[in-house]
């Protein structure tokens, strides 16, 4: 290569630039001189050099030689990349596919589970209904049968009482169990006239009416024997009139009645009336005491009484009844 012609630092060139023994104080340039000088050095055309003295010297060549390598890595890179998104798309379906297969026994799982509870809910419910049932009536047999045949305790046969709303209720008891008290007015219990369910071996009856009663009980072991009792009718208030006497003339404002009384009486009243039914009397004068004073009564003949509530009997007990004459 022609080295001086192209050297911008040769003897022969006029100007300021610096001579070539200055440029080769540089230490780089002067370890790298050995192995590169013959063909880099400082020559500016030594690429071109290149070019014409070997296998590139037609630079035209060169360009399409380039051009063809890359065209067959684009289509190298393209192929690679149709190969793989070929196969990426390959790859999916074959997991969908035991995806919908999977879907299958699923939607046949709430059919085998149903299965187990259609056969557990018969056995579930009717089990212990089975043997609930006899449990319960055997259980009542035993209560039954342990009570054993009914029997009376009290009152006696024949027993007689008083009709007394101060001392409480009849009381009747018996061993047994718990049944019906069937009451009647006759000895064959025909008709019954009050059938009560009793409890626990005693039953209070609320002060029965005056008279002979028969009476029995009746469980699901029997009947009892047939008892009666009596009762006698309450014992009337002792009342009796001291003033007036019958006939008597009273003033119809300051008039007096006065009258001896009894005990279990909660309070007195004296009516007088011009007309035979007592169920309205035209005048009724009421104290707790044992005397009353006429007021506002009009001239008149009048039939006068006493009457005591009693607290034995329930209710109002009169003396009789006297004429009196009110001025």
């Amino acid at each position: 290569m022609n080295q001086t012609t192209n050297n911008p630092t040769g003897q022969g060139g006029g100007g300021g630039l610096p001579s070539q023994p200055a440029s080769q104080s540089n230490p780089f340039t002067a370890d790298l001189k050995g192995e590169f000088a013959s063909n880099f050095g400082t020559n500016t055309n030594a690429m071109s050099q290149i070019f014409k003295e070997g296998s590139y010297a037609n630079s035209n060549r060169s360009r399409y030689i380039l051009l063809a390598v890359l065209l067959v890595a684009v289509a190298a890179v393209g192929y690679l990349y149709l190969e793989t998104s070929g196969d990426d798309v390959n790859e999916f379906p074959p997991p969908e596919a035991p995806a919908v297969t999977e879907v299958a026994p699923k939607a046949e799982a709430p059919v085998a589970a149903n299965a187990p509870v259609a056969s557990t809910a018969p056995v579930a419910s009717t089990a212990p209904v089975a043997e609930t049932a006899p449990v319960a009536e055997t259980a009542s047999a035993a209560a039954e049968g342990s009570a054993g045949p009914i029997s009376i305790n009290f009152p006696e046969n024949e027993a007689a009482i008083a009709y007394d709303e101060t001392v409480g209720p009849a009381r009747f008891s018996w061993t047994g169990g718990p049944g019906r008290l069937e009451l009647s007015r006759k000895a064959s219990m025909k008709p019954v006239e009050m059938s009560i369910p009793v409890k626990k071996g005693a039953y209070s009856l609320h002060q029965p009416s005056p008279g002979t009663w028969y009476w029995r009980i009746k469980s699901a072991t029997g009947s009892s024997e047939i008892r009666s009792f009596s009762v006698d009718a309450p014992v009337r208030r002792k009342l009796m009139v001291t003033a007036p006497a019958p006939g008597a003339i009273l003033a119809g404002s300051s008039g007096q009645v006065s009258w001896q009384g009894d005990s279990k009486v909660t309070y007195y009243r004296v009516e007088l009336n011009n007309a035979p039914d007592w169920a309205n009397p035209a005048y009724k004068f009421a104290t707790a005491g044992s005397t009353a004073t006429l007021q506002g009564v009009t001239p008149g003949a009048y039939k006068m009484r006493v009457g005591a509530f009693s607290e034995i009997a329930g209710r109002w007990e009169y003396s009789t009844p006297v004429d009196v004459t009110i001025q």
